[in-house]
C-alpha cells in the first residue's frame, strides 16, 4: 500500500504545483452550477421544479463531467512527457500504479465535489435541508465507484490518439447505470426524506465499486501494455 500513496501523492504535487486540471474542473463545475441557475430560476421561483430533485440531478452532472475533465489527464501528461515507461519500469506491481492512480484521481476529483456542492448551497440559497453532510458521503461512495471505472478506462484509451474523446465515449455508457443513476437517485431520497430503498442504491453503487476495482487491478497489467 506504501507504494501506491507514494505514486498518488507524487501525482497531488505535480497537479496542486501546475495547478491545470484542477482550475479546470473548477470552473467547469462553476459553470454548470451557475447554468442551473439562471435555465431554473423562474420554475424554481414558481414552484414548478423541486429543488431537491434538481440538486441530485444538477450535482451528478457537475460530479461526472468535472471527474472526466481530470481523469482524462491521469496518465496522458506522463504519456506526452515520455515518462509513463519510467514509472511502469518502477519495482513494484502494475496493479499497485492503478491503485495509485485511483487514490490520487479520487482526491482530486472529490475536491471538486465538495466545492460544486458548496456552488450549489451558495447559488441556490439552499441548505440540503439539513442533509449536507449524507450528501457529501454519498458523492465519496458514487465518486470511488467512477474513478475506479474512470481510472481504468484512461489507462486503456492512453495509447490512442483519440483519447480526449475516446475515454467520455466509453465511460459514460458503463457508469450511467452502474453509478449516476443511483447516486441521482440516492441523493434525492437523503434530500426528500424518503429512506426506503436507501440501502439498495449504497449496496448497488459499493458493489459495482468492487467490481470495477477487482477488475482494474487484475487486467491493468495488460492494458497500460497496450
Amino acid at each position: 500500500m506504501r507504494p501506491a500513496i507514494a505514486i498518488a501523492s507524487k501525482d497531488l504535487r505535480v497537479e496542486l504545483r501546475s495547478k491545470e486540471m484542477l482550475g479546470a474542473m473548477f470552473l467547469f463545475s462553476l459553470l454548470i452550477v451557475l447554468a442551473f441557475r439562471f435555465a431554473f430560476s423562474e420554475a424554481l421561483d414558481s414552484g414548478a421544479a423541486d429543488i431537491a430533485s434538481l440538486a441530485s440531478s444538477a450535482l451528478w452532472i457537475c460530479f461526472t463531467f468535472a471527474a472526466i475533465v481530470g481523469m482524462n489527464s491521469s496518465f496522458a501528461k506522463e504519456k506526452d512527457r515520455e515518462t509513463l515507461e519510467g514509472l511502469l519500469l518502477c519495482p513494484v506491481e502494475r496493479s499497485t500504479i492503478f491503485v495509485g492512480k485511483v487514490l490520487s484521481n479520487l482526491a482530486l476529483v472529490f475536491m471538486i465535489d465538495l466545492l460544486s456542492i458548496l456552488f450549489f448551497g451558495l447559488f441556490f440559497a439552499y441548505d440540503y435541508g439539513g442533509q449536507a453532510l449524507a450528501v457529501v458521503g454519498i458523492a465519496l461512495l458514487g465518486t470511488l465507484t467512477l474513478v475506479t471505472a474512470g481510472t481504468l478506462i484512461a489507462a486503456m484509451s492512453v495509447n490512442s490518439k483519440a483519447r480526449e474523446v475516446l475515454l467520455p465515449i466509453l465511460l459514460i455508457p458503463l457508469v450511467a447505470f452502474s453509478v449516476i443513476i443511483p447516486s441521482v437517485a440516492l441523493t434525492n431520497a437523503a434530500l426528500s426524506g424518503d429512506l426506503s430503498g436507501i440501502l439498495r442504491d449504497v449496496a448497488s453503487i459499493a458493489g459495482f465499486a468492487v467490481i470495477f476495482g477487482a477488475a482494474g487491478y487484475l487486467v491493468f497489467e495488460y492494458v497500460v501494455e497496450g
